[in-house]
């Protein structure tokens, strides 16, 4: 009987430090475009490494009804702080909502150029070549891709003074078609992403020609792809907990760069799903040298994403609209000098 009641006090002066330390916890929603994109690798990690809970959070996160809407649940007041990509907040600064983006995950566009096996080896394709010698050996080939990356694939082909229109055959095809089509041989090569890029890799034999996510083409990289932004109402009235997801977005790009192997676990420790280990190896290694070593937001880069990527449902006019306006360059050098 005194055992079963030293038992239950301790069971419950643990229950009472562990509601002790979530009534300390602060929540913080956290919007996404989706929940198992293993684009967003960098949120991912600080969610599953704790850093988040570190810093005194509660992350929740709230995931859009549809990829393009992850800026509504700002406005709309469900998410605190939302992912959003170029598309999303090139159209919101156009329509001057009042946002700040305080954070980068991404930094090098994770588009990259797979082949046909059978076709890398007809004409015997080497990854390691040239960049330009490689894409002047796909001249004449067809090259899916979705409707919102034709510039990107203009500005690759570039590289080695090739035109799209001239000296391949591009097909616009639906994202989720991409894999069908490649499938069934409907194109020679695809212009592609996750989760398309790895299960390609994975189970359809695709030869990977081209990795920007690796920084190989210059005009698309060092960029700012991906942007942690919120409201300037909550930056302004939660200084403390915007400069707070920002510490730990450093610290998951920091492990991203020194220890691979415990950020693939962050992520999967983060619930997302993926389809196999081999999946999450391939994407994460391919993915790795596009994520930046710092949180820092730049005015420069927002205004070049809109030279690449198309806006919803227009992009912003920068010799009207100030990009300074809608960045905030605090929160990362503050987190940064702790």
């Amino acid at each position: 009987m005194r055992i079963s009641i030293q038992i239950s006090a301790v069971c419950i002066a643990v229950m009472l430090a562990v509601g002790g330390v979530a009534a300390q916890s602060t929540t913080v929603r956290i919007g996404v475009p989706e929940r198992d994109n293993l684009q967003y690798l960098t949120l991912w990690v600080a969610l599953g490494a704790g850093y988040f809970q570190a810093e005194g959070l509660d992350p929740q996160i709230v995931v859009a009804e549809r990829a393009n809407q992850a800026g509504q649940l700002l406005m709309q007041d469900r998410a605190d702080v939302s992912l959003l990509q170029p598309p999303i907040f090139l159209g919101m600064i156009a329509q001057q909502r009042p946002i700040v983006l305080f954070a980068n995950l991404l930094a090098n566009d994770p588009v990259s150029l797979i082949v046909q096996r059978d076709v890398a080896t007809r004409l015997k394709l080497d990854p390691r070549a040239p960049l330009a010698d490689r894409l002047k050996a796909l001249k004449g080939l067809r090259i899916g891709t979705s409707n919102e990356q034709p510039r990107r694939l203009r500005v690759l082909m570039a590289e080695a003074g090739m035109d799209t229109e001239r000296d391949i055959q591009m097909t616009i095809i639906p994202g989720d078609e991409h894999l069908t089509v490649f499938k069934e041989g409907v194109v020679d090569a695809l212009y592609t992403h996750s989760p398309f890029l790895e299960e390609a890799i994975v189970n359809l034999g695709a030869v990977l020609i081209v990795n920007q996510a690796a920084g190989e083409v210059p005009a698309l990289s060092n960029g700012q792809i991906h942007s942690l932004a919120t409201t300037r109402a909550f930056a302004d009235a939660h200084p403390d907990r915007v400069l707070a997801i920002t510490r730990a977005i450093a610290r998951a790009e920091t492990l991203i760069h020194t220890d691979i192997t415990v950020a693939r676990q962050a992520i999967l420790k983060a619930g997302v799903t993926v389809p196999s280990p081999k999946h999450l190896e391939t994407i994460v290694d391919l993915y790795r040298p596009a994520v930046p070593t710092t949180p820092r937001v730049s005015a420069a880069l927002v205004e070049n994403d809109a030279t690449l990527y198309p806006a919803r449902p227009s992009a912003p006019d920068f010799s009207k609209i100030h990009a300074a306006d809608f960045v905030a360059l605090d929160f990362a050098e503050r987190a940064l000098s702790r």
